[in-house]
């Protein structure tokens, strides 16, 4: 059977009586081409079904038309629920979302950003692995817009856009000790990660603001992993109980925190009153719904997306961080300790 070869400029060309070039010319809306032309040429397109290639258009505007979005654990509802966001964003401006998962890997978060480079994206969003910064020098060695998202690096190198995580971490430890509690036990992850030691500077405000000292028997570190949070707070509460309230440092490690405390012999909240991050929609649904910090994700995948354009486009943004306001959104696992 014959291969039927997708239509090019020469053909419609041949068939309009014109040349190649000035085919060209109009499909790319140039100046010097008559309006009886170009109609002809445009309806000619159309009915052979013709479609520009894309790395032929990518060489002469310099433009993919795409956009690259690193996420550190595509697993967590958090991110994917931001992913869709973007997509949503990009898509109604005509570009295309190209996604990367690192699952928190540095190694894995290099081999992302060097296939993005190769594929000429125009710009990219990151939410960057550790403290130090090292992949995202190399994008912007190669001169790709970029705009952190979520994290921070202490030393800015590129635009973030961040929830201001000290505020969360101080909201959701005000909200406990004005319930009573003293004895907060805070599960955390690497303090490598901006937010975990945002959040935790934030805990340690509002504990000195109600007059205590921090404790440091009452932090815990542990992976993103569900089954090292589960572990760690089973024997955390197996062994003492000086907690009656818990800050988890996001929703979905929290979940694995709260089937802990129950399969410990522990109620939620009587016992034990819980707080999370990142408002996800499941801890809403959940038998004993989660109390959250809300990072208002949908302000800030907007905002990112916004001045990722707007960086792409003129190549003029400030390096620095934009923090958005969180809030903090009461649910049924916490209780007065009174």
């Amino acid at each position: 059977m014959k291969k039927n070869n997708p239509p090019t400029i020469r053909e419609i060309a041949r068939l309009v009586g014109v040349s190649a070039n000035t085919v060209s010319r109009a499909l790319n809306n140039k100046p010097d081409v008559s309006p009886e032309t170009k109609n002809n040429i445009i309806k000619t397109a159309q009915f052979l079904n013709y479609t520009p290639n894309a790395i032929a258009r990518a060489l002469v505007q310099r433009t993919t038309r795409t956009i690259g979005m690193v996420m550190s654990d595509i697993s967590d509802p958090f991110f994917g629920e931001m992913v869709k966001d973007a997509e949503v964003f990009f898509r109604s401006r005509g570009y295309n979302l190209i996604l990367c998962n690192t699952q928190e890997n540095f190694d894995q978060e290099k081999h992302s950003i060097e296939t993005l480079i190769n594929k000429r994206v125009d710009g990219i969003l990151l939410t960057p692995v550790g403290k130090s910064g090292e992949n995202t020098q190399e994008i912007l060695k190669n001169r790709i817009p970029t705009v952190l998202l979520g994290r921070h690096f202490d030393k800015p190198i590129a635009p973030s856009i961040t929830s201001d995580d000290e505020r969360g971490g101080y909201l959701a430890t005000r909200h406990l000790l004005e319930l009573g509690h003293q004895e907060i036990l805070f599960i955390n992850v690497s303090h490598h990660i901006s937010s975990a030691r945002d959040r935790f500077c934030g805990y340690q405000k509002a504990l000195k603001e109600f007059g205590l000292d921090y404790n440091e028997s009452l932090q815990i570190h542990t992976s993103f992993d569900l089954e090292d949070a589960y572990q760690k707070t089973k024997e955390f509460f197996s062994q003492t109980r000086k907690a009656t309230a818990v800050i988890v440092f996001c929703d979905i490690l929290a979940i694995s925190v709260m089937k802990a405390i129950i399969d410990v012999g522990l109620s939620i909240p009587q016992d034990i009153s819980i707080v999370g991050f990142d408002n996800i929609k499941i801890g809403s649904l959940l038998p004993i719904s989660l109390t959250t910090i809300d990072p208002n994700k949908k302000k800030m995948i907007e905002t990112a997306s916004e001045l990722l354009l707007e960086f792409i486009q003129s190549d003029n943004v400030k390096v620095g961080n934009i923090s958005i306001e969180p809030t903090l959104t009461i649910r049924s696992s916490t209780l007065s300790s009174f």
